[in-house]
């Protein structure tokens, strides 16, 4: 059991369903591609190519990968640069430049906040569903990148309004990560989000450290008592068989103010929010 000091909180925000059930029961989650993400100008920085000319000089790299793709000798990389150069400036004005850079990435969205009226209401089935609540372990070692992705462990998303400017020339995988995958416009603040990413695991459903992360579930104030009841089941065949210590909730309106609070949580009921 990792220590209060060593763990940060996070939540999943969840419509009721079978897939959204084997969260819970089988351990698994949904890695989603970014090209499926809602917002279409998420993951959509602008790329600029005014420098593009001077790519093989300062990026050597993409070059001689995109001729071994192909099978090119040196000298037929040398003869071929004018067309390597047409022919990316064409892949980023039709969108397949950042098509290709996005396909084989996986990501989890989490968020920071389990208490959003309005996440509840877009991502949770307008208050139908569940949210899943992750007591994630940071322990500020290399063990943490090596199991980033089975512990869910997220990065924080930047929002700002302006698009990021990706010069592809110069981009190194550092900036490429934040500003394709971590950057979203600040319509979107109140998500309050975090992503999982992963190269090993692109769109599909994969196992988690479910006995290892998974503390409570909240249902939503809307739950029906028939799913309500199903849920309950769920938790308690998980907590018989692996987690002895997992929690059911329910969130619940506030009464004097728009918001909502969840009885008997140590963090989100009444005293705590």
């Amino acid at each position: 059991m990792f220590q209060e000091e060593h763990v940060i909180y996070r939540y999943k925000y969840l419509p009721f369903s079978e897939d959204s059930l084997k969260t819970i029961s089988e351990g698994t989650i949904k890695f989603t591609c970014p090209l499926d993400f809602n917002d279409p100008f998420d993951c959509l920085p602008y790329y600029g190519t005014s420098n593009i000319e001077n790519l093989l000089k300062l990026r050597p790299d993409l070059f001689k990968a995109a001729a071994k793709r192909r099978g090119l000798s040196p000298a037929q990389r040398l003869q071929q640069k004018g067309e390597f150069i047409a022919r990316l400036k064409k892949r980023i004005s039709d969108g397949d430049f950042a098509k290709d850079a996005l396909r084989e990435v996986g990501v989890v969205s989490l968020s920071k906040n389990g208490l959003s009226v309005l996440m509840w209401s877009h991502y949770a089935q307008l208050h139908q569903g569940f949210v899943l609540e992750f007591r994630i372990p940071i322990m500020g070692s290399r063990m943490d990148i090596a199991y980033a992705a089975d512990r869910l462990l997220p990065l924080p998303v930047t929002y700002q309004s302006a698009r990021p400017v990706v010069d592809v020339a110069k981009a190194d995988r550092t900036q490429l990560l934040e500003s394709i995958l971590l950057t979203k416009s600040d319509v979107w603040a109140y998500e309050e989000e975090e992503r999982v990413l992963s190269e090993l695991r692109s769109a599909g459903i994969f196992p988690y450290q479910r006995d290892e992360i998974l503390c409570s579930v909240i249902a939503g104030m809307r739950i029906s008592d028939k799913n309500f009841k199903t849920l309950e089941i769920a938790c308690d065949r998980v907590k018989k068989n692996a987690l002895p210590n997992l929690s059911l909730f329910k969130a619940v309106p506030l009464s004097e103010r728009y918001g909502l609070y969840v009885p008997g949580h140590p963090r989100l009921s009444l005293g705590n929010t």
